[in-house]
């Protein structure tokens, strides 16, 4: 237990310093909480005196992280976090859920999902305030397991061998191209036929490629990725305007494919799936907004999956 009469830490303190991390510049940390550089500066240098220590190196382009500074910055992020759902949580009492709740979101979902999610919170609960973060499966695991975000959607390509959680989502995959691309055809691509086209794809680690990998690897089989790219959009965008193709859920491409500007056929041998589930950080506990986000999420998640299943 921290003795009394020892100075306390103070939450400004606290954010100035994870703000300036996060940023990597006092400046543009200072803008973004509405505060002089100057002040900000003395904040930091109030933590790091009651901690007697050098959290940050100045350079002439920003700051960057000591060993300490690097050490302390997720309890000071889960500090600040805490913080602000024991705020959350007393004004959910008073009235309705308030507050800001962060999304860990695939980015082949994002583009259905998150307005949808939005549309239904402006109408029930225009207090609580999304911040959504697109990222592969692996990457929004993380987030979770460190607390970075209160509510994660990921996936899982094999077969599972026991369902730990419930799967809320499940879509096939398809070999999605420009419109009139010479591989794409009303009937099935096999897998040994998409393995000599080019390709653009998640960069790895990620769960899809890992799996795709290991079936290759069986069948003797090696993929001609052309392009690795860590965002859902940039793989979308090189597919319309290149010709290379990728393996894409509809939902993913629905706008593009109605529009006629991409076109796609289904995979065989084997058929591939992406199943998704939706699971809440253990790191801490949920807010009263987290978890009406959370219904929101599971619900609308439901709903998009019967949506492409009618459209299949």
């Amino acid at each position: 237990m921290q003795d009394l009469d020892s100075p306390l830490l103070d939450l400004r303190n606290i954010r100035c310093f994870v703000v300036a991390a996060e940023y990597g510049s006092l400046s543009s940390a200072g803008s973004a909480l509405g505060m002089a550089q100057s002040a900000l500066s003395r904040q930091v240098s109030q933590l790091e005196s009651l901690l007697g220590c050098r959290l940050f190196h100045r350079t002439g382009r920003g700051v960057s992280l000591t060993e300490i500074g690097r050490a302390i910055l997720p309890r000071a992020q889960i500090m600040l976090q805490t913080a602000g759902q024991l705020v959350d949580d007393v004004l959910a009492q008073r009235s309705k859920p308030a507050g800001s709740v962060t999304i860990g979101v695939l980015p082949g979902l994002s583009r259905p999902l998150i307005s949808r999610v939005l549309k239904r919170l402006l109408l029930a609960y225009p207090d609580i305030r999304l911040k959504a973060i697109e990222a592969y499966s692996g990457e929004v695991e993380n987030m979770l397991a460190e607390g970075h975000a209160d509510i994660g959607i990921f996936n899982r390509y094999r077969p599972l061998r026991h369902a730990a959680r419930e799967a809320v989502f499940s879509a096939p995959l398809y070999l999605v191209g420009r419109a009139g691309a010479s591989a794409l055809s009303k009937e099935p691509v096999r897998l040994s036929a998409i393995a000599r086209l080019p390709l653009a794809l998640p960069a790895r680690p990620n769960g899809m490629r890992s799996y795709l990998d290991e079936i290759c690897h069986r069948r003797g089989l090696k993929l001609d990725v052309v392009l690795e790219a860590s965002s859902g959009t940039l793989i979308r965008e090189v597919v319309l305007n290149c010709d290379v193709y990728s393996l894409l859920p509809h939902h993913a491409v629905a706008d593009e494919v109605r529009a006629g500007t991409l076109a796609m056929s289904a995979i065989k041998d084997p058929v591939l799936r992406q199943t998704a589930f939706v699971n809440a950080t253990r790191k801490h506990p949920l807010s009263s907004a987290s978890k009406v986000v959370l219904k929101v999420v599971v619900e609308e998640m439901r709903s998009l999956d019967t949506t492409v299943a009618r459209s299949a």
